[in-house]
Order: C-alpha cells, then sequence, then structure tokens
C-alpha cells in the first residue's frame, strides 16, 4: 500500500475527523474570492466610474481579508496536526520514518486544500451575484446584475492559498519531523496544573478593575473632545481585559472551588473542577477573542451606524439644500431654472451676509482669519435648518464663538477675550458660548463670532469691500426629488459661484459609508465565524482528550444528563466571558465614538451586539451538542 492510497483511504474513511478544518479552509476562501471578484470585475468598476477612494477602500478591505483568512487557517491548521500527533506516532510504531509520516500530513493536506478550493471557489462562482446585489443595494446603485466568471479573481484566489498552503505544509512538516515518538503519544496529555492564586493574583485583579474603569471615564468623558487619549484608553482597556482574564476570571474560580459548601450540589463539583484544570490553557486564547471582538465591535458600530445615519451626517455637512456665493447673477440664474422644475419647491431661503477679520485664536493664542456674522441672521437660519441652538448675546461685548474641531467643542474657549482690530475701531469680545455645528457648508465654512447686530453693523462700516461675503441658501421641500434640477443647475451655474448641495453629498457619502458598511459586516460575518470555530476547534479536541475521564464519572454513576449539564456550564463561561466583556468594553467607545462623529450610534451597537450574541449563541450549542457526542457516545 502506498503513501498516497494510505492518505485517500483516511480521508474517505475518517473525513468527519478532517470536517472542521475542511470547512473553515472552503470557508476561507470563498469569503477571499468573493471579495476578489467584486474588486476585479470591469462591470462594477464601470459602475462606480472614476471613484476611486471606492477601489481604493475596497483594495484594503480585501488585504484585511487576505490576513485575518491566512490567521484563522493558521490557528485551524495547529490544532488539526495537534489533534492527529498520536494517530502520527501510531504510523511510527509500525514501522513509518519520521519522513513517511510527513509526506502522509503533505498529501493530506495536498488532497483537503484541493478539495476545498473547488469548494469554495465553486461557492464563491454561486453567490457572486447575490453579495455584488447586496453592494449595489447599499450604495444604492440600481442596475441589473449579471452572472460573471472572474478568471482574475480565481487566480488570485488560488495565488493567495497556493502560498498559504506552502506555508503550513512546511510547518506540519517542521513539527512531524522535530517530534519525538514519545512527545507524538503524550501530546494530549496536558499536565493538569490547576490555577495558581495567590496576593498577587487578588492585587492584579484589583488592578484589572482600575485599569478598565479608568479606560472606560476617559472614553466617555474626555475622548470626545480629545482624540489623543485613544491611546491611553486603548492601552488601559487592553491591560485591563488580559488582567481580567488571566487573574480576576481564575481568582472567581479559585474561590468558587474553595466553597465546599456549594462545591458538592449537583454537578457544580464537575464543572468547577473542569474549569480549575482548564481555563489556565484557554486564558490566552480567551483574551485574544475578547478583544478582538471588542475592536470588530467598534469597527463595525462604526461603519454601520455612520451608513444607517447618512443623511444625518450630510445634514450636517452641508445644512442648505443648496447654496452658493453671490458673485454675479446667482440668484437669477437659480429662479429661472427652479421655474423649469415644477417638481421642485422652496421652503426657506436665506440671505447670509458675513465679514472677514483678522483676529487670535482663543484656543491657538495665534492670529487667523475668522467670519462675523450678526445674531438676528444667525439666529434665523438655525430655525429654518431647525438647530437646537440660539445666539443669547446679553452684552455688548459678548459673542458665540463657532469652533472648526474634528470632534466635541473645546470649552476652554469659554469666557476667553477676542480682540479685533478694523481701521480705527477695536472691539474686545468676550465668548459666553461656543460649539462646533456649520450653519452653512463645511465646504465654505469658517471659524466663526456670532455678534450682536449692532456690533457687526458698526464693524461692516470698519471693513474693506473685500472682505465683505454674500451667501444664499436655500432648503428645499423634497431634496430627494432633485436629481434632474441640480443637474441643470450645475450645468448653468458659474464655477466661481461655490455651488454645493446637500443631495450630492448625500449620494456621494452614501455610496463611500454603503461600501464601508458593505466591507465592514463582510469582515465582521468572517470574525465571528473565526473566532467561534476557534473556540470550537478547541473544545473539539479538549472533548477527545477528557474521553477517559467521562467514563470514568459515567462508571461511578453519574448520568448523561449530568455530564451534559456540567460541559454546559464550562462552555457557557469560555463562549460568555470573552463575549460578555467585548460588549461591556465596546459600549464606552460607542458613546465616545457617537461624541467624534456627532452621530447616534446606540441603535447600530444594541443591533450588532445582539447579532453577534445570537451567532455565538448557535455556536455554544453546536459546540455543546459535538462535545456531548463525543464524550457521552464512550460512555455507552
Amino acid at each position: 500500500m502506498t503513501l498516497v492510497s494510505i492518505t485517500t483511504r483516511n480521508i474517505k474513511k475518517n473525513f468527519k475527523n478532517y470536517w472542521s478544518y475542511f470547512l473553515s479552509l472552503s470557508f476561507s476562501i470563498f469569503s477571499v474570492y468573493l471579495f476578489m471578484s467584486i474588486l476585479y470585475s470591469k462591470y462594477i468598476q464601470g459602475e462606480l466610474g472614476e471613484m476611486k477612494k471606492f477601489i481604493t477602500l475596497f483594495n484594503v478591505g480585501a488585504v484585511m481579508v487576505v490576513i485575518f483568512s491566512a490567521f484563522f487557517i493558521w490557528y485551524s491548521n495547529s490544532f488539526f496536526i495537534k489533534s492527529r500527533k498520536k494517530e502520527f506516532a501510531t504510523y511510527m510504531l509500525l514501522g513509518m520514518s519520521k519522513n513517511q509520516v510527513a509526506k502522509i500530513n503533505f498529501y493530506e493536506n495536498t488532497f483537503i486544500t484541493a478539495i476545498a478550493l473547488i469548494f469554495g471557489i465553486t461557492l464563491g462562482l454561486i453567490f457572486s451575484k447575490f453579495f455584488i446585489m447586496i453592494l449595489f443595494y447599499m450604495v444604492k446603485i440600481s442596475s441589473v446584475v449579471p452572472f460573471q466568471w472572474n478568471l482574475r479573481a480565481i487566480n488570485m484566489t488560488l495565488k493567495i492559498f497556493g502560498t498559504i498552503y506552502i506555508i503550513i505544509s512546511i510547518h506540519g512538516s517542521i513539527i512531524v519531523r522535530n517530534s519525538n515518538l514519545i512527545d507524538l503519544f503524550n501530546a494530549s496529555k496536558r499536565a493538569e496544573r490547576g490555577l495558581k492564586v495567590s496576593a498577587i493574583t487578588f492585587l492584579f485583579t484589583i488592578v484589572s478593575v482600575v485599569c478598565m474603569y479608568f479606560g472606560y471615564s476617559i472614553a466617555i468623558q474626555e475622548l470626545g473632545s480629545n482624540i489623543l487619549k485613544a491611546p491611553i484608553v486603548v492601552a488601559l482597556v487592553v491591560v485591563g481585559t488580559i488582567l481580567l482574564f488571566t487573574s480576576a476570571t481564575s481568582f472567581l474560580i479559585y474561590i468558587n472551588k474553595k466553597n465546599e459548601k456549594r462545591l458538592f450540589k449537583g454537578t457544580k463539583l464537575i464543572s468547577t473542577s473542569q474549569l480549575y484544570f482548564r481555563y489556565r490553557g484557554n486564558v490566552g486564547t480567551l483574551s485574544i477573542i475578547a478583544i478582538s471582538t471588542t475592536i470588530a465591535l467598534c469597527a463595525l458600530v462604526t461603519c454601520v451606524g455612520s451608513y444607517t445615519r447618512a443623511e444625518e451626517n450630510s445634514r450636517y455637512m452641508r445644512p442648505f439644500s443648496v447654496e452658493y456665493f453671490e458673485t454675479k447673477d446667482e440668484n437669477m440664474i437659480f429662479d429661472k431654472v427652479l421655474g423649469n422644475h415644477k417638481e421642485i419647491s422652496v421652503k426657506y431661503s436665506d440671505e447670509i451676509e458675513l465679514l472677514i477679520v483678522n483676529a487670535e485664536d482663543p484656543l491657538s493664542n495665534k492670529n487667523a482669519d475668522f467670519y462675523v456674522i450678526k445674531q438676528s441672521d444667525f439666529n434665523k437660519v438655525n430655525e429654518h435648518q431647525k438647530v437646537d441652538r440660539k445666539a443669547e448675546l446679553a452684552n455688548e461685548d459678548d459673542c458665540y464663538f463657532i469652533q472648526v474641531q474634528s470632534f466635541a467643542a473645546n470649552k476652554n474657549a469659554l469666557n476667553k477675550m477676542v480682540n479685533i482690530n478694523l481701521k480705527d475701531k477695536n472691539y474686545n469680545l468676550k465668548v459666553v458660548q461656543t460649539d462646533i455645528k456649520p450653519f452653512i457648508a463645511l465646504d465654505h465654512f469658517n471659524q466663526t463670532f456670532v455678534v450682536k447686530d449692532n456690533i457687526y453693523d458698526s464693524m461692516k462700516l470698519n471693513s474693506e469691500k473685500s472682505k465683505i461675503i454674500k451667501m444664499k441658501g436655500y432648503i428645499l421641500d423634497n431634496d430627494f426629488k432633485a436629481q434632474n434640477f441640480l443637474s441643470d443647475l450645475r450645468g448653468d451655474f458659474y464655477k466661481e459661484s461655490g455651488l454645493v448641495t446637500f443631495y450630492e453629498h448625500y449620494t456621494d457619502g452614501l455610496k463611500l459609508l454603503g461600501m464601508m458598511a458593505f466591507i465592514g459586516l463582510f469582515i465582521g460575518a468572517l470574525f465571528i465565524t473565526a473566532t467561534g470555530s476557534i473556540i470550537y476547534f478547541k473544545m473539539e479536541m479538549e472533548a477527545r482528550e477528557d474521553k477517559e475521564k467521562f467514563i470514568t464519572l459515567s462508571k461511578i454513576g453519574v448520568s448523561n444528563s449530568e455530564i451534559k449539564s456540567s460541559i454546559a456550564k464550562e462552555l457557557g463561561l469560555l463562549f460568555g466571558a470573552p463575549f460578555m466583556v467585548a460588549v461591556i468594553n465596546s459600549l464606552p467607545a460607542t458613546i465616545a465614538l457617537g461624541k467624534m462623529l456627532s452621530l447616534k450610534l446606540m441603535n447600530s451597537f444594541i443591533v450588532i451586539a445582539s447579532v453577534y450574541g445570537l451567532i455565538y449563541c448557535v455556536y455554544y450549542f453546536v459546540t455543546l451538542n459535538s462535545y456531548t457526542k463525543i464524550v457521552v457516545n464512550n460512555n455507552t
């Protein structure tokens, strides 16, 4: 019998032992092919036209998918090899050399990879049209999607997984060649050392709580206005999470084991002992899953939350439906084009006059140009835009300062004095109100002082004519029917008029945010599949190692239902702990992100966390069923 025939016989008769690895490999191939087929589709590129930033974004997403898939396959392959070391030892005991065993492992890996490539790419071909339809729906492209056979995507997928295949084959060969017979036989017999708990463990438990508390506090209270504190927050939460799993959870399990009154009730002794001896080997995996799940949840909430709030974001960036500078006869052109489009009606129109002044920035103490607007105009614009803010200037020297900040307003500007010199007149203003929301399009906006009407009139008299800007802003009743109107308007307008519109920003933004949401959801699905599978593989391997223990328990009178109950408790901690920690970590991050982006992300957070939890529950019950079958079937 040749080594190839032994390999094919093994795979045919014991495919259930290869099933988990085969599925993880096939899913990774399927994911990469889908991304590559979208990336290299000339049809999609034609629909996106000149939007190069979207293609760039998808390139970044493709790289992330490839890296994550490679990590997932490496992890799965490591579990697969470890679970088969005893089988390799048996081959050696029967007279095979290490080279022959390494070749068997190589042939098996070759066959499984080849089958997975065929299966994964076939699935990709079948479902690529469906996923492209989802993408088009999210970016609001109305087009019939044809079935595509993308040879470039297939070629790239084969190259990527060919490289991964070579690396894991070399890795497997090195493991077999560097292991002796005794090591291979004892690979599954890990030394069951219980948790080490001491005063240092208790100290680290306190440190973990303190780190996470301060990390959450800084995120909620300060991160929204100071992004530079993000590394501090990340460091505190990561350290706190690692210590939580290495020390705090270990400490709780240890205390639970020492509580003899409860320990001997029902199956608590079995589940607690399992955790006591098994938890130490799972600490690293649980910490990594908790931290990476936190990152995934935050990224998903940001992508999906921004997408669902695309209109709100565009209203913030361009509060007027149509806005332009008055340089010539723009108002006449607008009225003429409007008259040709009966489907469009104007709800509000605002004449906005601004002064350009030079003053010392209340925050940076450096000289810069600012806009000045009169109080009555500012309040009227806010009323028309349905913005809940009003300049309330009690004294002649009071002003409302509108900052240009990426995130939250810097409250240090309050009560600062601003000196403005115009010709022979000096104006000393005191900042009594401040925020960051622009009242005109961000394209045209500059830091602005809102002053009382009489102060503005005085400033205007002392300003040069070139420093006076006149703008026009319209709010339409039906923005989403304005595509043809805006197209005609832009065709007739002067370039120097600086015409900007809400609808154009919304449609462009929706494409970008839709692409981000699609990539985020896709990678999120890949991620949760990978993390759930990693726990599944690990537990399945441990189930095979623990068969003898459960056989012994069965012989001394422990029923199958009691065994299942103890397993359920152990898996409940291993699946539940990293997920719950990730959700708790993500909550303050979501609050901070909402403040930074001026978006309400809590609904997105609740939905995404709930879906994540539901999928983890499915993995939990699948793993519980598999684990129970392995240990219970050997008891009957």
